[in-house]
C-alpha cells in the first residue's frame, strides 16, 4: 500500500495539463534524488540560496535569479524589490506609509485571481486600458499614468488573458523612458525554454516562472530572473532572514530540487519532445474518430498559451454530456481529469501524459461509448 492508498487519496491520469489543483507536474527520479539528497544534511539556507540564484542565473543567462515558494510568492517578492528600489531603502526598513505611497500600473484584461498579492502589499493599482478593447494610443495612456510614486509596471503572460493591453513591447519602451521596473508574471511560459533568457534580453527586470509546472520541479517552488540590483535586495532582506518576506518560506529541497529541474529542462531534447506530443495528438485523434461517439482534432496552442497541442473532442452521442463523462471517467481503478469546455466539448493534454496513459485515456473514452448506446 502507497502512502496516498494509506489516505484514500486516489491517484489519477492527469489529462488536464500542469494545473495547481492535480498537482502541477511530476517531478524526475533525478530531481527526486536530488532533494533526498539535500534533505539529508543540514546548511547555511543563506549561501544556498544564493549559491543557487547565482549558478541558475548563469544557466539562464541572467544577472541573477531568486527561487521563491511559488510564482505568486514570487510576484509577491518583486513588488517588494520594486517599492525597496523606489524608495530608496532596504525591504527591512519600509514603512506602511511607502507602501501607501506606491503606484503600480497594470490593464484590465490582466486582472486574475493570482494579483491579490497587489491588495497584501497596500500599493495602489492604477488600471489601464479595457478588457476586448484595443487603445487608440497605448504609448501615451501608459506615459500619462506615470507619477512620481510609480514603482512598477505590472505585466501578464497567459493565455487565459483577454486582448485590451498594450504589447509587452511597448510596455517596456515606456518603462524605459520613464525609469520604471517592469515585472513580468510568466508563470507557465514555459516552453519554449528560451522564455528564461529571452524576456530579460527583451528588457524586463524581474521575470517570474512557476517551478511546479513545465520545470517539473517541486510544485511548492518558483523563481525570479532578472535585475542584479533588484534581486540583490531579496538576498538582503527576504527569505530566510527576518522581514516582509520571511513568511514566504522555500526549503533546501525546493531550492534544490528547482536547481535539479532547470539544469535537466535546459538539456531536455525539446525538438523530441515536441514531436511525442504530436504523436499523442495523432494517436488520440485516430483512436476517438474511430468512434461516432465522438470529433477529436488537434487544437493550438493550449491553454495557457504554450506552444503545445491539445486535443479538442467533441460529443457527438446525445445520450452523453460532459457531467456525464467526467463521472464515468472518475469510476473504477483508472481514474481520469480532463479539461471541461462546455456541455459537448472537453480537452486533452499531452503535457503530463505519457504515450501509454494517452492510449488508456482513449480506450476508457470509447468504452463510454458503448455503455451509453452511441
Amino acid at each position: 500500500m502507497g502512502i496516498y492508498e494509506e489516505l484514500g487519496v486516489p491517484r489519477l491520469i492527469n489529462a488536464m495539463g500542469t494545473y495547481t489543483l492535480y498537482g502541477g507536474s511530476l517531478m524526475s527520479s533525478q530531481t527526486l534524488a536530488d532533494i533526498n539528497d539535500a534533505a539529508s544534511s543540514f546548511v547555511d539556507l543563506r549561501l544556498l540560496q544564493k549559491k543557487a540564484g547565482m549558478a541558475i542565473a548563469e544557466l539562464t543567462h541572467n544577472e541573477a535569479a531568486y527561487i521563491t515558494c511559488g510564482a505568486a510568492a514570487g510576484v509577491y517578492l518583486s513588488l517588494l524589490a520594486a517599492i525597496s528600489f523606489h524608495h530608496g531603502k532596504k525591504l527591512k526598513y519600509l514603512k506602511k506609509e511607502d507602501f501607501e505611497n506606491s503606484q503600480v500600473i497594470l490593464f484590465r484584461s490582466h486582472r486574475s485571481p493570482y494579483d491579490i498579492v497587489f491588495e497584501q502589499t497596500h500599493v495602489t493599482t492604477i488600471e489601464l486600458a479595457y478588457s476586448n478593447h484595443i487603445p487608440d494610443s497605448p504609448l501615451e495612456d501608459i506615459e500619462a499614468a506615470v507619477t512620481k510614486n510609480t514603482v512598477a509596471i505590472y505585466f501578464l503572460e497567459s493565455g487565459w488573458v483577454a486582448p485590451g493591453a498594450p504589447s509587452l513591447e511597448i510596455t517596456l519602451q515606456a518603462a524605459k523612458k520613464h525609469h520604471i521596473p517592469v515585472i513580468l508574471d510568466a508563470a507557465a511560459m514555459l516552453p519554449p525554454v528560451e522564455n528564461l533568457w529571452n524576456y530579460g534580453k527583451m528588457g524586463v527586470d524581474l521575470t517570474i516562472f512557476s517551478g511546479g509546472k513545465d520545470l517539473h520541479g517541486p510544485q511548492a517552488s518558483g523563481l525570479i530572473v532578472g535585475k542584479q540590483n533588484l534581486i540583490d535586495l531579496l538576498y538582503e532582506s527576504a527569505f530566510p532572514v527576518h522581514g516582509y518576506g520571511r513568511f514566504l518560506k522555500v526549503g533546501k529541497e525546493e531550492i534544490i530540487g528547482i536547481y535539479s529541474a532547470i539544469k535537466q529542462y535546459l538539456a531536455m531534447d525539446h525538438t523530441a519532445r515536441s514531436a511525442c506530443s504530436e504523436a499523442q495528438v495523432e494517436l488520440a485523434c485516430s483512436m476517438l474518430n474511430s468512434s461516432s461517439c465522438y470529433h477529436a482534432q488537434r487544437d493550438y496552442p493550449n491553454e495557457a498559451g504554450q506552444p503545445v497541442p491539445r486535443i479538442l473532442v467533441t460529443i457527438q452521442n446525445p445520450l452523453l454530456d460532459t457531467v456525464k463523462l467526467s463521472r464515468y471517467l472518475m469510476d473504477g481503478t483508472t481514474k481520469i481529469v480532463v479539461s471541461i469546455a462546455d456541455d459537448r466539448h472537453f480537452y486533452l493534454n499531452p503535457m503530463t501524459m505519457t504515450i501509454a496513459e494517452t492510449r488508456l485515456v482513449c480506450e476508457k473514452l470509447l468504452k463510454i461509448n458503448v455503455e451509453t448506446g452511441g
